[in-house]
């Protein structure tokens, strides 16, 4: 009698372990982590040539010159146009590759939460970027030409700023696939990404190169194509078994 009840017992927590197990399967089934953030870091380095090469249109007359030198307020819309059709299109991609994931395993994915903020930031940071162009948090001086002319940046100026670049939607985006695939490692990644963003995004860089921007570029998409590589490398071979 005593074995037949802690036989009985034993069966609910043996049940238990066993759904925990299948669920933990079906979550590693699910990621595609690397596939994301080989996208971004692909669209990143795709933007060195736009920034180098791509003229600036300034279709808000924002622009002031002296006889020397014009100065614009950023960001440039040749670059904003090219960010915001890029992470659609990477979103797009994105989107296709876990549906056709999904097929292949046999499991679905909830990717779209992860696509639908994905392209709410975007569009976002495009409003905001273009607000922030008649609004700017910091307006140009009097004498935008003179050396002796500094405006420093407030903490919510350089928040706000930061928040509008491509580097805080991809890492904000990151931050929701990690949810959705409950993935502590991504998180960790996107939390480190977002970190290195927000340092990058606080320095001002005074150069007369025309290349001054490459930090900014090189050193995301590094971040990124080392995190794909990585988790290419170690991801799990676990499928759910039917």
């Amino acid at each position: 009698m005593t074995h037949e009840s802690a036989s009985q017992a034993g069966d609910p927590h043996e049940l238990l372990a066993t759904v925990r197990d299948l669920t933990r399967q079906v979550r590693v089934a699910q990621r595609g982590t690397w596939f994301p953030l080989l996208v971004f870091a692909v669209i990143t380095l795709i933007a060195i040539p736009v920034y180098r090469y791509a003229p600036y249109l300034d279709v808000f007359g924002a622009c002031r010159s002296d006889a020397e030198h014009t100065v614009c307020p950023a960001p440039s819309p040749t670059e904003l146009g090219y960010w915001t059709v890029a992470l659609l299109l990477a979103y797009a991609a994105i989107a296709g590759f876990y549906v056709r994931q999904s097929r292949q395993r046999g499991v679905g994915t909830p990717i779209r939460p992860y696509v639908i903020v994905g392209v709410v930031l975007a569009l976002l940071m495009a409003a905001a970027a273009s607000w922030l162009t008649f609004h700017p948090l910091l307006p140009l001086p009097a004498d935008p030409f003179s050396d002796t002319v500094k405006v420093p940046a407030g903490p919510v100026a350089w928040l706000v700023n930061g928040l509008v670049s491509p580097m805080a939607v991809i890492g904000l985006a990151l931050l929701v696939l990690a949810w959705v695939e409950r993935h502590w490692a991504l998180l960790a990644f996107s939390l480190g990404y977002l970190a290195i963003g927000a340092v990058m995004g606080s320095q001002v860089i005074h150069a007369t190169s025309r290349w001054f921007f490459l930090p900014h570029l090189l050193v995301p998409a590094a971040v990124l194509l080392l995190g794909a590589a990585a988790f290419a490398l170690f991801r799990p071979t676990a499928e759910v078994q039917a």
